[in-house]
Formats: structure tokens, sequence, C-alpha cells
């Protein structure tokens, strides 16, 4: 074997090596470590939040894309939301929506159509009068609505989730926490996928983390 064969070879060989080593996420780059880590709410599994608010642009573009990635998630794994202001005063009535929307299990028929009136119809949803009446059109009882957006529950779901954007030191939205522990800021980039993989592989990383040496990963 000539030299040239050699380090040809040679090459050719280190190729799966640099692949794999350029897989691997990096810890300021490609996610932040949260800690302490945030305890999950279900410890038997995965947990896997998306913080986000209907009036950020960028949410409303990830929206679709979250939604189909979280069909697809294993059985250890347990995806929610968490409506979050992040200082925006402005914000704080579509947050407690959700909620609300929650409460009433509203949520997948009227998720769509409130981004969609917010950043396509360009209303302001910005006070709880202005959102009532939007959401009494779609066709939920307006009385119903404002009990659950005003209940003791709703507000206290709303100041949990401000609380745990604080606690993870939630730099914007959308983002992604992982196990408590891994948080990817999605980026706006136009392909979500690149960073939906990303988050997968953090959920590897985690599953791998609760396994107890000898015992296989569901």
């Amino acid at each position: 074997m000539n030299i040239k064969t050699r380090i040809a070879l040679v090459a050719l060989l280190a190729l799966p090596l640099a692949s794999a080593m350029a897989a691997e996420p990096v810890e300021g780059k490609d996610y932040f470590l949260v800690n302490p880590a945030v305890p999950p709410a279900d410890a038997s599994k995965i947990g896997v939040t998306e913080f986000f608010s209907y009036q950020c642009p960028h949410c409303y573009r990830f929206a679709k894309s979250y939604a189909a990635w979280v069909e697809g998630l294993p059985k250890d794994v347990k995806a929610d939301r968490a409506a979050v202001a992040i200082g925006h005063e402005a914000w704080a009535p579509a947050a407690q929506a959700f909620y609300a929307f929650s409460a009433l299990k509203a949520v997948s028929r009227i998720d769509d159509a409130f981004f969609a009136a917010i950043h396509q119809q360009h209303e302001p949803m910005t006070d709880e009068a202005g959102i009532t009446d939007w959401v009494a059109a779609q066709g939920i009882d307006r009385t119903q609505f404002q009990n659950a957006y005003g209940s003791f529950s709703v507000k206290l779901q709303t100041t949990r989730a401000d609380d745990l954007s604080r606690a993870v030191k939630l730099p914007s939205i959308p983002a992604i926490l992982i196990d408590g522990k891994y948080l990817i800021t999605i980026s706006d980039d136009g392909d979500f996928a690149d960073q939906l993989a990303l988050a997968k592989t953090l959920i590897a990383r985690a599953r791998s983390e609760r396994t107890p040496v000898g015992k296989a990963a569901p």
C-alpha cells in the first residue's frame, strides 16, 4: 500500500469520527445548562416544555413544527407548553388566556386561530375584554371563559409559568426545556428541523442519565 493510499484510507476512516464529534451538542452554543436543574412535574417522565407567547411572531412560526414534533415523541417523554410574558406587560393577558383555554379543554380548537388573529388579522389581544370578545365570537361561552380566565387556578398557572421562566433564566422565546436541565433557544431561521433534532439528542442524553447502569433504556 503506497503512502497516498494510506493517507486516503486514514482520512476515510476519520470521517465517521469527525461527523460524530460535529453532532455532539456544545453547551453554551447549542444549549444552556440550567443550574440548579428544575425538577420535572412528573418524575417518571422526561419533561419537555416549550416556552412561548401568542404575541411572539417567532413562536407563531414555530408552533406547527413543535406540535408535529411532539406527536412523534416516545412514551417516556411528557411534553407541555408554558405561556409566558418575559417582561412584556402587554403579553400577559394572552398568556393567561392560554391557561383559560386549557381549563376549558379548548387549546386544540382555538390555538391556531388565536395565533392567526394576532399575527394575520392584527388583533391586539392585549386585554381581557378584547380577548373575551374574540373568544365569544369563536363560539366559546363568554361566561365560561370569563370564569376560567379569572379563576385562582388559571392565575396560579400563569404565575408559575413566569416563575419557571425566571428560574431557568430564559433569555428569549420560543425555547425548549428538556428534563429541567437543558435549555434550547429556538432560532427563527426558517428551518426548525435541525433544532428539533438537537432536542431529541438531549432527550436521549437525559434518558441515559436517568437509566441505571446495566439497565436498558426504553
